[in-house]
């Protein structure tokens, strides 16, 4: 068994992944197109691929430390929501009185505000009343939220094949290779099913799926079959549906990128130091850097020293957002339960 290095650099890579994200959005803020990333995905959504690749790895692990269901989706619960729920109230209650069109009184009277708080539990909403209306992006207060149900609904599937597997002795790689063609088609198929605008999210669920296999692979290597099963799997992740080689190619990029940071321990002391700003930085970006794209009207200021501003507030509040809120709240996880 290889359970993950106790140091390693998997938060730094997490940390570059939301910046990749940070820095593509800058451009559509801008009302620019955002950068290719090799001809394969955006900047934005080669970093939030990476996520999920990175997501399905450590969450299996989780997983195969303490597989009781309940205990397990508290401990996801902990981490996604406490966070999200501090970002929509400043949206809310900050950062919506500052920056709409409508008086204050109009705002706060306007459905659509408080429709807003739907977000905390995951049904996203992406528009406040006036707000950031002379924008390039106007009306979307975060735009990087869309990701976060997708996630979530993997942490669910991840229970039910992780039951399943209990249930399946001797046949683990097995069952996780059926797992993979699933995504594998529902990555393919499923935007002709469910429409394009789910292109996105199907995908993300393939990396998913695949970042599962990877931390199983990790734990317990495959042979034989289980290999051909898998293999076949990966190669029809890139041939089968419009963006097979798009898809592939991220797939390679997030296993390598990931592999490697799980066993150097080259930026471990950044994890060490500063802590896991990487949630923070995806779920305030947006908003920052909206507000700042407002906050410059008129002003003259150049792409670049929008960008450092929106770097420089983003890393700011994720700061305060990993010490002051995520890390308490994880605190009330509960201790994991190796089953008999």
């Amino acid at each position: 068994m290889t359970p993950i290095a106790h140091r390693n650099s998997l938060d730094a890579l997490r940390l570059f992944a939301a910046l990749m994200v940070l820095y593509s959005h800058q451009h559509a803020v801008f009302g620019l197109p955002e950068p290719s990333f090799l001809g394969w995905n955006t900047w934005g959504g080669a970093g939030v691929s990476i996520f999920f690749f990175l997501s399905g790895y450590l969450v299996w692990s989780s997983w195969l430390r303490d597989s009781w269901v309940m205990p397990f989706l508290l401990r996801r619960a902990l981490r996604i929501f406490p966070g999200l729920w501090v970002v929509v109230v400043l949206s809310v209650l900050v950062i919506g009185p500052w920056a709409t069109v409508m008086d204050v009184a109009s705002y706060f009277k306007h459905h659509l505000t408080w429709r807003y708080f739907d977000n905390a539990w995951l049904h996203i909403v992406y528009v406040l009343p006036g707000v950031f209306a002379g924008n390039a992006m106007p009306g979307i207060v975060n735009g990087s939220l869309w990701s976060l149900p997708v996630e979530f609904l993997c942490y669910l599937i991840l229970v039910v094949v992780g039951w399943l597997l209990l249930r399946a002795q001797g046949r683990t790689a097995r069952v996780l290779a059926l797992t993979l063609w699933v995504a594998v088609g529902v990555a393919s198929f499923g935007p002709r099913l469910l429409g394009t605008v789910y292109t996105t999210h199907c995908e993300m669920a393939a990396l998913f799926a695949a970042g599962v296999l990877y931390g199983q692979w990790r734990s317990q290597p495959f042979v034989r079959l289980e290999w051909a099963l898998v293999l076949a799997g990966l190669l029809a992740f890139g041939l089968l549906g419009s963006r097979g080689t798009e898809r592939a190619g991220m797939l390679l990029v997030a296993m390598a990128l990931v592999h490697v940071a799980a066993n150097w321990q080259g930026m471990a002391w950044l994890g060490d130091t500063v802590g896991d700003l990487s949630y923070g930085v995806y779920i305030y970006a947006f908003p920052v850097q909206q507000a700042v794209a407002y906050w410059g009207h008129g002003q003259g200021w150049s792409w670049e020293w929008a960008l450092l501003l929106s770097v420089s507030i983003t890393m700011a509040f994720a700061y305060v957002s990993w010490h002051g809120i995520e890390k308490r709240a994880l605190a009330f996880k509960p201790r994991a339960r190796a089953r008999p």
